[in-house]
């Protein structure tokens, strides 16, 4: 399914931008190889929000924002998958979509410790110099977790603490992004959901930049309609 997403995507793009389509598709195919499809399980989602908040920053300048998914897993724990959002960075440039290809690798040990080892490319079609790529690993144990991304090329290394209280929906994520800046987000996911299929959420997020010349301090609320 993700595959044909994308193929899709692709006869409406036309040079660099094709580039960049080829690339997710071939993201898509390298992945689904690591498993039989015939043991596959397939997932879709899709979410409304008021914001599109990413590592403590507004990526659609405070606005609302629409996004979807597919993700197929394996039941040898690999998994690969297509996500994007609307986005817009209110700088006057020609970017209004997001779209990231990932594929990994996930798994739990005996003692109950997991571990998630994948690739992530960011892409953002009319905007290319704004693309970008991490390698990440995140290990895991009953409710704390820590992830650690590291840019492609050049780009900026992220770190990203994270503890769940128990069952409470309650959460809570501290975040440095090396030479960008420093997050906190702190999220709530209500148990009850709508018509038992949408599930709501809310955020408040804090972002302290470590550079007067990059994005700037940030205060930000989500609240998200998701399926």
């Amino acid at each position: 399914s993700c595959i044909i997403l994308s193929v899709e995507l692709l006869f409406f793009q036309k040079g660099e931008e094709m580039n960049k389509i080829n690339r997710i598709v071939l993201i898509a195919i390298l992945g689904l190889g690591t498993f039989s499809l015939s043991a596959a399980e397939i997932e879709s989602n899709f979410a409304l929000s008021n914001d599109y908040i990413w590592r403590g920053m507004t990526q659609s300048d405070e606005g609302f924002a629409y996004s979807g998914g597919v993700d197929v897993s394996g039941d040898n724990g690999a998994y690969v998958g297509i996500w994007g959002s609307k986005v817009d960075f209110g700088a006057g440039d020609d970017a209004n979509m997001e779209i990231d290809a990932y594929f990994g690798y996930t798994d739990e040990t005996a003692r109950g410790v997991t571990f998630d080892v994948g690739y992530m490319s960011y892409n953002y079609p009319g905007e290319a110099d704004l693309d970008f790529e991490e390698i990440y690993v995140g290990v895991g144990y009953k409710w704390v977790g820590v992830t650690f991304s590291e840019g492609i090329d050049e780009a900026p290394d992220n770190v990203e603490w994270s503890v769940s209280l128990a069952d409470s929906g309650i959460g809570v994520t501290y975040g440095d992004y090396d030479g960008v800046g420093k997050y906190t987000v702190v999220t709530y996911d209500f148990s009850q959901k709508i018509a038992d299929m949408v599930s709501i959420g809310i955020g408040l997020s804090d972002f302290n930049s470590d550079d007067d010349s990059g994005p700037g301090d940030e205060d930000g609320f989500v609240i998200t309609f998701s399926m």
